[in-house]
């Protein structure tokens, strides 16, 4: 129900889209009764950057769409985005869903001024850095993390910034299980 009209129609429209994963977009795909051809896209594969690159510069028209979210907001995209524009490549960016600003917005945390980390180094030390130089900033602080390390990365933001620090922590975003959690990050 997140997908825009003019997302949709640009996925008619073109030809091919590219995509993290094919099974995964075929079902969305499939729903919306699109037929584009879809190939996979690996961001860390030169050869996978060069086949996109090359229908472009053919005159192609593509998409590329992330498995959940906003193609280079801490998703793949944004390597192939910078190589287009190197090479002349005019690129599009639509408005669609992403996690950043949905979960800013539906916080009740301040968000005319963020700092966004995206997924942080897995490393304690690392992380506490970070944090400690974005809280300097005195802005809402967001970063990405696995639900199997959030507990984790609760704990280093308490010792980072601060145990009585406001936190939000938001889980299967605008999903059917969605779940909010917020108050003091040691409490949150």
């Amino acid at each position: 129900e997140d997908m825009p009209p003019r997302a949709l129609r640009a996925l008619k429209e073109v030809q091919a889209v590219f995509c993290e994963d094919t099974r995964r977009t075929r079902q969305l795909m499939n729903h919306f009764g699109v037929s584009t051809p879809l190939l996979r896209y690996n961001e860390q594969d030169e050869r996978s950057q060069r086949d996109i690159l090359d229908r472009l510069l053919a005159g192609k028209n593509i998409a590329l769409v992330s498995d959940a979210g906003l193609p280079a907001i801490s998703d793949p995209g944004r390597r192939i985005v910078s190589l287009a524009r190197e090479n002349g490549v005019a690129v599009t960016a639509l408005p669609g869903g992403t996690a950043v600003t949905t979960a800013l917005a539906g916080s009740g945390l301040p968000a005319d001024s963020f700092v966004f980390l995206g997924f942080l180094p897995r490393t304690n030390g690392k992380q506490i850095k970070i944090l400690r130089a974005a809280a300097a900033l005195e802005r809402t602080i967001v970063a990405y993390e696995s639900p199997f390390r959030v507990v984790e990365l609760l704990a280093t933001a308490t010792e980072a910034i601060g145990a009585a620090a406001r936190g939000c922590v938001v889980r299967e975003l605008s999903h059917l299980h969605e779940e909010w959690f917020t108050g003091p990050i040691e409490e949150v």
